[in-house]
């Protein structure tokens, strides 16, 4: 995987460079840099939009390559979770040659998610049985609209970088923990974002349950934290049903800090 990152928001293009020391595991960050963006540079929309300013994006970029040391030809792409969702899905069967992987997917997908299927993209990964599962095989689901991720995609390579893993931020955080087994045992992870938050239990890295959700504008915090209690309960309960007794080691908490204890304080209430 190249060293170069970019993560893309509503407001801000930013970049990332790591490296890996001799002899060593660990990745180092050597270089980070951002821009901002207008806002109606990306459009609006439940998955994103299409680029309404493909131009001012290009733009911002140029601008950004300016500010980074060296030259930049393959790199990385993070989308907030709101734009590259995910979730876990069983399946009796995925094929692993394309087109028919792809088919299997949207027709799961078209009874699941509000999206036309055929405007996105999807890829799966496959997952650890676990016990009292109804289907042969678990996956996790990713899927983000192809004009968003193309679109974005032609602006870098039109500044001479090519864009090859395009991931959501859920994914892009617990591959980070994961790394070299550093999230052990069975963990929980929230990410909490403007547009909303995904809570993540895995084992040893690997996804059990995977919930997403958008927030609603203009709810007041006491409401806010109603609703989540109730869905942290249920996510809770479900839990319990697959994985019995066994309880998480910890909760990794990703938040700006202005609403960490608000998030601390709801996630410890939810939770238990």
């Amino acid at each position: 995987m190249p060293p170069h990152v970019f993560a893309l928001g509503r407001r801000e293009l930013r970049y990332a460079a790591f490296r890996r020391p001799r002899g060593g595991d660990a990745l180092e960050v050597v270089e980070i840099a951002a821009v901002p963006i207008a806002e109606t540079v990306l459009g609006s929309g439940p998955l994103g939009a299409p680029l309404a300013e493909p131009e001012a994006l290009g733009a911002a970029l140029a601008a950004l390559l300016e500010r980074i040391t060296g030259r930049v030809e393959r790199a990385s792409l993070v989308l907030p979770d709101a734009w590259a969702r995910a979730f876990v899905l069983e399946l009796g069967d995925l094929p692993d040659a394309e087109p028919q992987r792809s088919e299997v997917l949207r027709f799961r997908l078209k009874r699941l998610v509000p999206f036309r299927v055929e405007e996105l993209r999807v890829a799966a990964a496959s997952l650890a049985p676990i016990p009292g599962q109804q289907e042969p095989l678990r996956a996790l689901i990713a899927f983000a609209s192809e004009a968003l991720v193309g679109g974005v995609e032609r602006v870098f390579a039109a500044r001479g970088v090519t864009l090859g893993q395009v991931t959501g931020s859920t994914q892009a955080l617990l591959g980070a923990l994961a790394l070299h087994g550093r999230l052990p045992g069975l963990a929980a992870v929230a990410l909490v974002q403007p547009e909303g938050f995904a809570l993540v239990f895995a084992r040893d890295g690997e996804p059990v349950v995977w919930r997403q959700k958008a927030f609603t504008e203009g709810l007041a915090d006491a409401d806010r934290a109603r609703l989540l209690a109730g869905e942290l309960r249920l996510t809770s309960t479900f839990l319990a049903e697959r994985i019995g007794a066994e309880r998480p080691g910890g909760v990794i908490l990703a938040a700006p800090l202005e609403v960490e204890p608000f998030w601390r304080r709801v996630l410890a209430e939810g939770l238990g």
